[in-house]
């Protein structure tokens, strides 16, 4: 109990002095520090564990911010793309696209310009006839040939392979003008160049050479005769003989020879010796140029020529023996159908007009052309002489044209004509009755001079 009184007033005492000892303990305190226990081995491995561990959570803390931000990088990215990602495509594919045309014209180019120099040396090889084949051919030129006739035969023999170069060079050669090539035959070879190929058709080859010769409508055998012997071509001989005795396969003329022919016919070709302008070799046989003459009737004469001759009734060769005298009688084409109309008229009327009474038939049995017909020419015993024969003459009196041919086929249909007469202009007059062409002679022989 002592003890604890003493402890106890101890204590109060103490109290007494609080401030005091406070402040001397605070002294001390700071005069004196407290000393430190020095840490155990195991304290120290503790400490290091702590530390790591502490380490270890920060680095943790670390990794998962940085996940979080690339995260958020990552999001923000996507957002983007899925706004520019058309505009970004769109501009990859034409990239794309540019790099492939521009390869695409590289290749072009190249292609091209290859093309372009194998042309190139193709074409100056055929003007200048350099690396080619040989290869020679025969050309006939014939009247008037030009630029493209040249041309066209040259390519169709194989001697040039370019035919629109050829035209181009011979055009500038000849400054832009019509070239004065020479009808003939020539002779010529793929060595050649083009400028001597041109040359070659300015030279004339040998004596042969082309003829022009212009058969008119209406002229006779005889006349056609003398216009060859003018040019020196022929004679008289050959030529009637090729016109009686030569042989010609045309459908006219088989269907002349299946009828009778009159004896006194002068020629039996007579009427179809076509009237037209044809060019001749100077040294055709008389057979090829009646042959050549021959062919324009033919070409004229089509199939539905021949099937109407055959429905009317008359030969082909009655229709030509009109469509003569049609020819010699109106001096105006524009008569021939009402010239063709009297004289059918007649012939459908053989009781009453038996006699055609044409005064080109008198002519053509006297061999001569004049206007005036003498009372004695009107008498003239000749099967020709239609005022003294009846029907149509023994054959043609002329070689008419086309035009004449036609209106015997196609006359002018009921004018009632029978009579015609021409004045001295060529004005025919018609009449229906004798009384009627009898006033028509004495006007027509008023109008003579």
């Amino acid at each position: 109990m002592e003890e604890n009184d003493r402890m106890t007033n101890d204590t109060a005492d103490s109290g007494g002095d609080t401030q005091e000892n406070k402040k001397v303990v605070k002294v001390v305190s700071e005069q004196t520090p407290a000393k430190k226990k020095n840490p155990s081995k195991t304290d120290l491995k503790r400490k290091k564990a702590r530390l790591k561990a502490k380490k270890q959570k920060e680095k943790e803390k670390e990794k998962e911010k940085n996940k979080k931000r690339r995260i958020t990088v990552f999001k923000r990215a996507k957002v983007k793309t899925s706004e520019t990602g058309e505009v970004l495509k769109y501009k990859s594919h034409k990239a794309i696209y540019s790099v492939t045309i521009a390869s695409v014209y590289i290749v072009l180019v190249v292609i091209a310009s290859l093309v372009a120099s194998f042309f190139i040396i193709s074409i100056g090889n055929d003007v200048f006839a350099l690396k080619k084949d040989e290869r020679t051919a025969v050309i006939d030129l014939g009247m008037y040939p030009t630029i493209i006739d040249v041309t066209n035969a040259l390519a169709e023999n194989g001697i040039i392979r370019y035919p629109e170069v050829f035209k181009l060079y011979a055009r500038y050669k000849f400054r832009n003008e019509e070239a004065a090539f020479i009808p003939g035959t020539y002779t010529v070879s793929s060595k050649q160049n083009y400028n001597s190929l041109i040359n070659t058709f300015l030279e004339q080859e040998g004596e042969r050479r082309i003829v022009k010769i212009t058969i008119p409508e209406g002229y006779t055998v005889d006349e056609i005769i003398n216009i060859f012997l003018k040019e020196n071509i022929g004679t008289r001989e050959g030529f009637a003989d090729a016109i009686e005795n030569g042989e010609y396969d045309y459908r006219f003329i088989k269907l002349l020879e299946e009828t009778e022919i009159p004896k006194d016919r002068r020629y039996k070709l007579e009427g179809y010796i076509f009237p037209d302008t044809y060019f001749f070799y100077s040294d055709w046989s008389e057979k090829q140029i009646i042959n050549k003459l021959l062919a324009g009737f033919d070409a004229k004469f089509t199939d539905e020529y021949y099937d109407f001759v055959k429905k009317s009734g008359r030969s082909l060769d009655d229709y030509i023996k009109i469509a003569s005298i049609i020819q010699r009688e109106a001096y105006y084409n524009a008569d021939f159908e009402l010239v063709s109309s009297v004289i059918h008229n007649r012939l459908n009327n053989p009781l009453i007009y038996p006699k055609l009474e044409c005064d080109s038939t008198i002519l053509y049995a006297l061999k001569v052309r004049k206007t005036d017909i003498t009372q004695e020419d009107l008498h003239l015993d000749d099967p020709y002489n239609t005022y003294v024969y009846d029907g149509l003459p023994p054959g043609p009196i002329c070689n008419p044209g086309w035009d004449a041919i036609f209106t015997a086929l196609t006359p002018a249909e009921d004018t009632g004509y029978y009579y015609f007469v021409s004045k001295a202009d060529g004005e025919i007059l018609y009449a229906k009755t004798l009384k009627e062409h009898n006033a028509n002679v004495a006007e027509a022989r008023e109008d003579k001079p």
